[in-house]
């Protein structure tokens, strides 16, 4: 019996079958792997961990508005839970410099601090913010925004 051969284009079927491109192939099996690994990725992902829980806090101390005529300006700190702050620091800038610098740290509660207000931030009108530093290495920046508009005039 003759052996019937069959063409396709460049392509001839021999008594094997038709021939196979081994790279092609195996660049096939590949994709497919690929493709199934990122549409089922999703369903096998692990869901993200809870955020860690912040601390809050609002300074209560001083109010905003407030003139002062003194060479010193208390200022207080009320956090939400003090057990997981391992320190708090204080802040200010004047708003004719626009630059926030580190007025006082305190590291245990009641976040109480009596700022010595130095001659630079006489005469001006102050912005006073916090930060508190947690146990865990995380920080909260300007807990309840800033305290704004604090006068300080010299005496």
């Amino acid at each position: 019996m003759a052996e019937i051969i069959e063409k396709r284009g460049p392509i001839v079927k021999t008594s094997k079958g038709w021939p196979l491109n081994r790279l092609g192939v195996i660049i096939l099996l590949i994709l497919i792997v690929i493709v199934v690994f990122l549409v089922s990725k999703p369903f096998f992902s692990q869901k993200a961990p809870a955020s860690p829980t912040t601390v809050s806090g609002q300074i209560t101390t001083p109010p905003a508005g407030q003139i002062v005529k003194a060479n010193e300006l208390p200022i207080e700190l009320a956090v939400g839970d003090s057990k997981k702050v391992a320190k708090v620091q204080f802040w200010a800038k004047t708003y004719t410099e626009g630059k926030w610098e580190v007025i006082g740290e305190v590291s245990k509660a009641p976040f109480k601090f009596d700022w010595q207000i130095p001659q630079n931030y006489q005469n001006k009108a102050v912005a006073i913010t916090a930060h508190i530093y947690l146990k865990d290495g995380n920080i909260v920046k300007d807990p309840g925004g800033w305290r704004e508009g604090i006068i300080i005039l010299s005496q």
